[in-house]
């Protein structure tokens, strides 16, 4: 008998769909509070300070949503 190849294409396809939607989550996680601390900074006149604070909050971010992504794909 045969395995269901079908069935395993779903899979792959389901995963690959959901790598990307991760993948694309976490680059906004990153950028958009980056961005918004370049504009801050911009209106501000201040130097990189509201950009590095968005860097620095788009890392702790991301790396929570990988922190909760990891724990639910884990089970």
């Amino acid at each position: 008998m045969m395995p269901d190849t079908r069935s395993q294409r779903n899979d792959a396809n389901g995963n690959y769909a959901r790598f990307v939607g991760l993948g694309i989550t976490l680059i906004l996680i990153f950028a958009l509070p980056t961005v918004v601390g370049f504009f801050l900074d911009r209106l501000a006149g201040t130097l990189p300070l509201f950009l590095l604070l968005g860097l620095a909050a788009g890392f702790v971010g991301g790396m929570y949503y990988v922190y909760r992504a990891l724990q639910k794909l884990g089970g």
